[in-house]
């Protein structure tokens, strides 16, 4: 794209930004309402460009599991619940009424964000997300720390450079209206060369913004992001990337820029919030599983592996096993045939093929599942060594297993969360997989394992991405991230609720789904989730949940409870 027209894209948001910091929220949620609407309107088309730029079959349950679930769904159920949050603020009510806040034995606050409904209920039943706050904030304090933004009393607006990521497509967009929502900032967003096929149906759902000069749309490679980051227009960016093209921006590319960044000496002195990825870990507690529970966890752990090829920043990349554990070897049987037994699809990341390549070259005793070239499957990697799997983040269908000693589980899972913080790069989401009796006989040590981990998202029994989906959870880095080790990143994004000091996020589901749940007589009805790439109805599913999404009634969940069932 020619210079003159990205500085004339910027020019036009200089004139705009004050204007849009100081207008009234209730004129900002007019726009968010056109913007749902406008979301739901074209999410079908929305999902058609991303399964086209995937070549995902017509019938393929991924353009539910992925593109629904990854695009629509949590665009639009971050949209409602904004408007909820900027309607309380401008009434001057409780943006957390009706949310239980508790304070840990530690002393941190903690809010209870999801289920805030009687649909999240019945939705999805047991599940809890808890958003904890960093410390000193207080009970006393913690609604001072919701919209701080709305506080400023005469706000002069900022120009936001919004770097898309181009594995997700609800990033890009989410990233943009988070942007000019809990930060009052316009935005120009540079859509990745990956996944900029979804730029002209982005232009559709933010024709409103658009058109009144809040948000412009530009395509392009990195000379284009290089131009807009340097740019004395552009006042804070916002990257969701990878940590070396944050490195880069901030310290400039080659060993210059890496002799700037040992060295602490950044380039770029504006704002930048990041979201980074990392290596994800999933530990699995020893417990009594049944072989029905094995055979689910390895659906499960599949998906957390090869949900959008592996393209995903919060992938898990090392399964923790616990040493001498008699399921250890039944579990890695299951994952390796619940791998092979995946969708079929090329990965559609570039280099990918590559760095597989380069991984079996490397690991000789790696596995092409069921005879694949396209996922890996590496067992028994010594947790001892300086093992590059536990340093370097795949983005790809590449799988290791390691295993950590313990004498008992509340030993391991004290040696496995060590394992995590100490010798995994990066800090965005970790998984634990716990047996319902395991957990009642860890007690306290469970408790404090999730007080211990230090990542921005950790999923008990269910994949910390769930975080991401969930609109009032507060997806970024476990913060502390300092720019020239900068990890997963550094701040959050989606936040509906807009707190400006979260930690990080728990959340918690049952072991077993349906049928299996009631079984073993839990109190839960939930089923399969539409995300497991196993679920066959996941494209009904989540069609259906977007439009609940966007307008909750009654007479939407029997449908959506009977596709679910289906699942």
């Amino acid at each position: 794209m020619e210079t003159a027209r990205l500085d004339h894209s910027l020019q036009v948001l200089t004139d705009h930004k004050t204007r849009w910091a100081r207008l009234p929220i209730r004129d900002k949620i007019l726009y968010l309402h056109e913007v749902r609407d406008l979301a739901v309107r074209y999410a079908s088309d929305w999902v058609d460009a991303g399964a086209q730029m995937k070549d995902l079959p017509p019938t393929s349950q991924l353009e539910g599991s992925e593109e629904w679930l990854s695009g629509p769904y949590p665009t639009v159920s971050w949209l409602t619940d904004v408007m909820a949050t900027l309607t309380a603020l401008d009434k001057g009510t409780d943006p957390l009424a009706g949310l239980g806040v508790d304070t840990t034995p530690g002393g941190q606050v903690v809010v209870r964000v999801f289920p805030a409904s009687i649909y999240d209920r019945l939705l999805l039943s047991g599940y809890e997300l808890d958003v904890w706050m960093q410390p000193g904030v207080t009970e006393a304090t913690l609604r001072e720390t919701v919209g701080v933004f709305y506080r400023e009393p005469d706000p002069t607006g900022r120009v936001t450079l919004v770097l898309g990521a181009g594995n997700v497509s609800a990033i890009p967009m989410l990233d943009t209206l988070y942007s000019l929502i809990a930060d009052g900032d316009v935005v120009v967003l540079k859509m990745n060369p990956v996944n900029d096929a979804y730029g002209p149906v982005f232009e559709q759902i933010l024709a409103p913004l658009i058109r009144d000069g809040y948000v412009q749309i530009v395509c392009g490679g990195a000379d284009v992001g290089a131009h807009l980051a340097a740019s004395a227009m552009v006042d804070a960016i916002h990257i969701t990337g990878s940590e070396r093209t944050f490195n880069a921006i901030v310290f400039g590319a080659g060993v210059e820029g890496e002799r700037r960044r040992s060295a602490g000496d950044a380039l770029l002195t504006k704002p930048i919030r990041s979201e980074l990825g990392g290596v994800g870990p999933t530990i699995v507690v020893p417990g009594p599983w049944t072989d029905a529970d094995i055979a689910y966890q390895a659906e499960h752990l599949a998906t957390q592996k090869l949900h959008n090829a592996g393209h995903t920043c919060v992938a898990s990349q090392v399964l923790i096993l616990p040493t001498g554990w008699d399921k250890t070897d039944a579990l890695i049987a299951a994952v390796r045939q619940a791998l092979a037994d995946s969708p079929d699809r090329e990965p559609f990341y570039p280099g990918t093929a590559q760095r597989q390549a380069d991984f079996r070259t490397a690991n000789p005793d790696a596995e092409a599942v069921a005879g694949s070239t396209e996922r890996t499957l590496l067992v028994g990697v010594d947790p001892d060594s300086g093992h590059p799997a536990f340093r370097d983040e795949y983005f790809g269908p590449i799988y290791v297993t390691t295993t950590v000693p313990g004498a008992d589980a509340a030993e391991f899972l004290a040696n496995a969360v060590d394992f995590a913080n100490t010798r995994l790069h990066g800090n965005l989401g970790a998984n634990l997989i716990v047996h319902p009796s395991t957990a009642k006989q860890l007690g306290a040590n469970l408790d404090r394992a999730i007080e211990d981990l230090k990542y921005g998202s950790i999923g008990v029994n269910v994949w910390s991405a769930f975080v991401f989906l969930a609109s009032r959870g507060a997806w970024g880095a476990f913060p502390g991230n300092p720019a020239e080790d900068i990890g997963s990143g550094s701040g959050v994004v989606h936040n509906a609720l807009l707190f400006d000091r979260p930690q990080k996020n728990v959340v918690r589901a049952p072991f077993r789904a349906l049928p299996m749940s009631l079984r073993h007589g839990h109190t839960t009805i939930a089923v399969k989730p539409p995300w497991f790439l196993s679920n066959r109805t996941a494209t009904s599913t989540a069609r259906q949940l977007t439009a609940f999404a966007a307008d909750p009634k009654p007479q939407r969940l029997l449908g959506l409870f009977a596709s679910a069932l289906r699942g």
